[in-house]
């Protein structure tokens, strides 16, 4: 069994694999992207393919044009079950050709120095002590298996993690997230047989029918092009979302299917942590997507951003989970308290009745501009809120009334604790705690789920 050794070896090729790659690269150090796919299929996700301008901008990284972009958007329109009223947020952003997308990131990865190995299978890591010191892969072209060494193993592998879940379960960052806590979907790129209206707005429509506990989208890609999908909460009993949407998508599209697939979406807080003894975890594979929208390249290449940072200064030092902890302070603080934030919200927004959405959205007492700011602070603010107890007190809704309220002060609460991450790993312990007890209060007080099935 041969072995090779490099600074840092990142499981997966995809954006955020790649764009950490190209990031530690850059900075003069041995890095290998393992990746079970083939060089030329390395981008292609079922995915939704949009994304927000704000993310390129903040990061620095060109916006997609040429075969990469597909379309500008504009805005948002959510609409409620009734498919009658709506609520539009604006923001720009495009959808994209998550194909080329891809291999441009993987391009400027192997630009920077980065190596590719492809259509190999990272199925275990190697554990010495507490370190994570390598791993162990798979040639699914011969069946041989190889060793690999590395200061750093990143596993950046996606929603089902090759490595992460495969570690010691008393490590932090082996969490094992519920399947309650994600979405799955299935979507079609469709050639429609009109064109589509107004195709610089995506449509995301609310029901309880079609997409139990997530919500159906139409996300135009050109004139007569769109990604047309649904994701509902994965749960016992729940329906199949292939067979959702083809009773009750389907049918209003006609057209040629250009692509169709099926996949998984964290819709949860992000993972307790993204760091051990010479391990990271980024992208989907730590839960960084957004619980409300499921929104998650943004948030995945922010995490290989702050990963990046840790890395190289772990390389100078150490490997160990106190040198790689500043990624976990920065992200959270940045990010991962949002998503903590919202992650209560969804909770409570899936357990909303269809009649209840209907008139939250039809009563107007949410704008689009407040629909923003939630998604993008984490925070309902005291002016929504008052607005909200006012409208529900006239309706005599005693019961939403009061809990929106406890909601709010919940999402608040959370957000702080996350905002005050312990700055290492000595003061996490404690942290958790607080954490663990606050979330048990609030599905406690505002009856929401737990999840009960793990992620396997």
């Amino acid at each position: 069994m041969s072995q090779e050794i490099y600074d840092v070896i990142i499981v997966g090729a995809g954006l955020s694999g790649c764009y950490l790659g190209k990031l530690v690269a850059e900075k003069g150090f041995n890095v290998l992207i393992i990746e079970r796919l083939s060089r030329e299929r390395i981008g292609d996700k079922v995915c939704g393919d949009g994304i927000g301008l704000h993310h390129f901008k903040r990061l620095g990284i060109p916006e997609p044009t040429g075969p990469e972009l597909c379309m500008k958007i504009t805005k948002s329109r959510v609409y409620a079950p009734d498919e009658k009223s709506f609520i539009d947020v604006e923001g720009e952003g495009f959808t994209v050709n998550r194909l080329y997308l891809g291999q441009r990131f993987l391009r400027e990865a192997e630009k920077a120095g980065a190596k590719l190995l492809d259509q190999h299978q990272a199925y275990a890591p190697i554990i010495e002590g507490d370190q994570v010191v390598g791993v162990k892969v798979l040639d699914l072209r011969t069946g041989s298996r190889r060793e690999f060494r590395c200061r750093v193993l990143v596993d950046a592998s996606g929603v089902i993690p090759a490595i992460r879940l495969k570690l010691p379960r008393e490590w932090w960052v082996a969490e094992v997230p519920h399947r309650e806590d994600y979405c799955i979907a299935y979507r079609e790129i469709r050639e429609l047989d009109v064109e589509v209206d107004d195709p610089s707005t995506i449509r995301i429509y609310l029901s309880s029918v079609i997409a139990p506990g997530g919500y159906w989208w139409f996300f135009p890609k050109g004139k007569n092009v769109a990604n047309i999908g649904l994701g509902l909460q994965w749960k016992r009993g729940a329906p199949n979302p292939l067979h959702q949407f083809r009773k009750y998508i389907e049918p209003r599209f006609p057209g040629r299917v250009v692509h169709g697939g099926g996949g998984i979406v964290p819709t949860r807080r992000p993972i307790w942590s993204f760091v051990w003894n010479g391990f990271v975890a980024i992208g989907d594979a730590a839960c960084t997507a957004n619980p409300i929208h499921g929104g998650g390249i943004g948030p995945s290449l922010l995490s290989a951003y702050y990963a990046a940072e840790a890395i190289e200064k772990a390389l100078v030092e150490r490997p160990s989970v106190d040198v790689l902890w500043i990624l976990n302070v920065r992200y959270m603080k940045d990010y991962g308290a949002k998503q903590a934030s919202l992650d209560l919200l969804r909770k409570f927004l899936q357990k909303l009745s269809d009649e209840e959405l209907n008139f939250l959205i039809k009563s107007g007492v949410v704008t689009g501009a407040e629909v923003y700011g939630m998604s993008s602070t984490g925070t309902l603010t005291v002016t929504l809120v008052s607005r909200i107890i006012s409208i529900v007190r006239a309706l005599r809704k005693p019961s939403l009334l009061l809990k929106l309220k406890v909601l709010a002060d919940y999402m608040s609460k959370v957000r702080e604790l996350y905002l005050r991450f312990p700055l290492s790993p000595r003061e996490f312990p404690k942290w958790k705690s607080e954490v663990e007890h606050i979330l048990l209060q609030a599905h406690h007080d505002l009856e929401l789920e737990t999840g009960t099935t793990p992620l396997s």
